[in-house]
């Protein structure tokens, strides 16, 4: 298995942007890439921080994949590549696992990544471009990721993007409003709940269609319902506008905001949508300060410094898995030769057998195999 990943560690906000697919550009991609004989299996995973692509191939794929994620980008592939990470093998499985497992994100151990893991692999078996081989890889990633939750404190302690964006509000002081922007989205809707539990905060969330839309389980007597075209209008009142959408386009501009937004006084805009939903020149109105994505980065070091034990307990569990999954995998590839091997053994004394494996392997290899039968023969 290969992997081409283009992460915040090497790539902007601004160069990232470029490669946050639609569902739709993302089955095209899929569909492009499987349809050629050299790729024969791939998932597509897109988040605000990463957009990785997980194939199978011949020697050829690689360069296939890369051209075909240039292509899409809108870039060239000499472009591309000093923004790119690459993995092949061992090392892409193992980066698989680290990134469902939540570390090797920008704040480590947050919640949204396995979920965005699981949705990108069950799309790409939807959609026909999974085998046995990455089945196996992505559902043992998944499992792992879920053993690492429950077996460690990196979940218990996780501070996501959300949770630092609903953080960043709160500190604005107490009754300060909040509207949130795409609070029906899987990222909007997680900061709409840790709003709620500010208790000093009132929040004025946009829907399309009259609050139907929103899943709010929590309690909801601080939470106002708008229509999404009046944002502006409750705007003018808010002291803090969060943006989590998937729109292509700008859910905030500047023209508009001079345009509606009649009160001066300092307001606080987080954008956390990639393409930005958010128009970057808003930070040259008076009063306005304008902090996205990246600027969480920052914020995630010190969360990150602080999870450095939980981080070693999960590298040492991704370890286990990952030994297990080759097991597997291995086990998987030897079963169209079982039937012989029966015939060979039944065929063969058990010192021919034993003598056989003795030429054949290094005496560790050989005496890990000797240790194995001696416990099925009970002498262990």
């Amino acid at each position: 298995m290969f992997c081409i990943s283009i992460n915040y560690k090497k790539a902007d906000l601004n160069f990232r942007k470029n490669f946050a697919f639609q569902p739709d550009i993302q089955r095209e991609i899929l569909s492009v890439l499987t349809d050629n004989n050299n790729i024969s299996q791939c998932v597509l995973l897109c988040t605000c921080n990463r957009t990785e692509l997980y194939f199978c191939g011949d020697n050829n794929s690689y360069l296939i994949a890369e051209n075909t994620l240039a292509k899409y980008g809108k870039t060239n592939t000499e472009e591309l590549i000093p923004y790119i990470m690459n993995f092949d093998g061992d090392s892409a499985i193992s980066h698989l696992f680290k990134v469902a497992g939540g570390i090797d994100s920008m704040v480590i151990g947050e919640d949204e990544i396995l979920g965005q893991t699981k949705n990108a692999y069950y799309f790409a078996k939807q959609c026909g471009t999974t085998s046995y081989e990455i089945n196996m890889i992505f559902q043992s990633a998944i499992a792992c990721a879920k053993k690492i939750k429950t077996q460690t404190m990196l979940s218990k302690t996780s501070v996501s993007t959300a949770t630092l964006a609903a953080n960043e509000a709160a500190k604005l002081g107490k009754d300060k409003t909040v509207l949130v922007i795409g609070a029906t989205g899987k990222i909007g809707s997680t900061v709409l709940k840790n709003l709620v539990s500010h208790k000093n905060l009132n929040v004025i969330a946009t829907s399309r269609h009259h609050g139907s839309d929103l899943n709010l389980t929590e309690n909801t007597s601080n939470i106002s319902i708008i229509d999404y075209d009046r944002r502006y209008e409750y705007m003018d009142s808010a002291d803090c506008i969060i943006s989590a959408t998937s729109s292509p386009h700008y859910t905030v501009t500047a023209y508009d905001i001079k345009k509606n937004v009649k009160h001066n006084k300092n307001r606080l805009f987080i954008d956390l949508a990639v393409p930005s939903d958010i128009d970057k020149s808003i930070a040259n109105i008076g009063g306005v300060r304008l902090i996205d994505i990246d600027y969480f980065e920052q914020l995630a070091r010190k969360n990150n410094l602080e999870k450095a034990e939980s981080v070693t307990s999960a590298r040492n569990i991704i370890t286990e898995e990952i030994d297990v999954l080759k097991k597997d995998l291995i086990f998987h590839d030897f079963l169209p030769c079982l039937e012989n091997l029966k015939s060979y053994i039944s065929d063969n004394s058990a010192e021919t057998v034993l003598y056989k494996l003795k030429s054949s392997l290094s005496a560790e290899q050989f005496s890990a195999v000797i240790d194995v039968l001696k416990n099925c023969a009970g002498q262990v």
